[in-house]
Parts: C-alpha cells; structure tokens; sequence
C-alpha cells in the first residue's frame, strides 16, 4: 500500500520517478509502468496529479482536490470529501461517493456503484421522522442521557459530564463542517458513462 499527501510527496517523487511539480500547468504525473502498489490512499492534497494507465486494486481519495486519472482500471474507488476530480476512460468495478461534488465522470465503465444515502452527498435535510432512526441522532440521545444523568447525579463526579457533552458538540460540529464544505459546490457532472 503506498499513503501520500502533499507533505509525503516529494521523497516519494524522487523514489518513484515521478515528473512534475504540482502545479496546474506541471501536474505530477503518475503513469507508471513498472510495478506499482495494489493499494492507494491519497489524501489531504491540493496539488495536482494526473494519473494514467494503470491498474489500481483500491483507491482511496480522501480530502484531495486537482486530480485527474484516465485510462486506468480501478477495482474499488472511494472518494470522500473531495473536489475538482476528473475520471476520463476509466473502468470502475466499484465506485462510493461520500460528501463530494465538483467532479467530473466522462466515459466510465462501471461495474456498481454503492448506493449512498442522499445525505452523504448532498445538503438535503431529511424528514424528522427518518433523522431520528439514523446513528448519528441515537448516539446523540444516549449521550445527552448520559450528560444530564451525570449532572444530576449529586455525585462528586458530577463534571464527568463534560465528557459526552464534548463529544456531542464533536459530532454536531464535524456534521456541520462537511454539509457546509459542500453546500456551495456544483453537482457531479456525468457524461457517457456506462454500466457493465
């Protein structure tokens, strides 16, 4: 498996051989012939790549933005919180979408693409009555449960009930961050890809 982000790219440029600075007009170009690693994880990333003619087991794109892959065979595509991504000529044997928009589809082969919950990529709110049976809400109950329990205890542990009250307010705010990085964005555009 081979992790890179644009902190970690430059010894592994010089290690694999890669051209390119990063830039928009001078992307690093990943076009390997020789033996290249099953498994790929790119993630935090706002330089540029392209990547060509390859044959990737699993790859992962977490938090990138400016990437390009064409020609390549992918068994397993994830893409999460991400933006600005082009797939051109690519055949995907499996593709999930999760928070991303902005990105580009143009002549795919898809095998299956994992059917997301609409909230995942978009800002829609759902109807009260199907928010209170996803996880996220129950974990939301049993720890403001929790919270008044402990503040009500007239224990002298009674802030311990910090605690689950700073992870409700963790899972409320990350919610929030990845609906409004993706609010503004435009959709997903699709054109020509096929199903196999």
């Amino acid at each position: 498996m081979i992790k890179f982000s644009d902190k970690k790219i430059e010894d592994l440029k010089i290690e694999m051989n890669w051209k390119g600075n990063g830039s928009e007009l001078d992307p690093i170009v990943i076009n390997q012939a020789g033996p290249f690693p099953l498994t790929v994880k790119i993630y935090r990333s706002r330089l540029y790549y392209q990547i060509k003619n390859l044959t990737i087991e699993k790859l992962t794109c977490r938090n990138a933005h400016n990437i390009s892959i064409e020609n390549c065979i992918i068994k397993n595509l994830i893409i999460s919180s991400c933006d600005n991504l082009t797939f051109l000529n690519n055949t995907i044997l499996k593709l999930k979408i999760m928070f991303t928009k902005g990105s580009t589809f143009i002549d795919n082969k898809f095998a299956q693409i994992d059917k997301i919950k609409q909230n995942f990529y978009s800002t829609q709110v759902k109807p009260i009555g199907r928010q209170i049976t996803t996880p996220l809400t129950c974990y939301t109950c049993c720890l403001l449960f929790l919270t008044i329990s402990v503040f009500f205890s007239r224990t002298p542990t009674w802030f311990f009930g910090f605690i689950p009250l700073g992870v409700l307010a963790y899972l409320t705010y990350s919610n929030y961050i990845k609906i409004k990085r993706i609010r503004d964005r435009p959709d997903n555009i699709y054109i020509n890809n096929v199903e196999v």
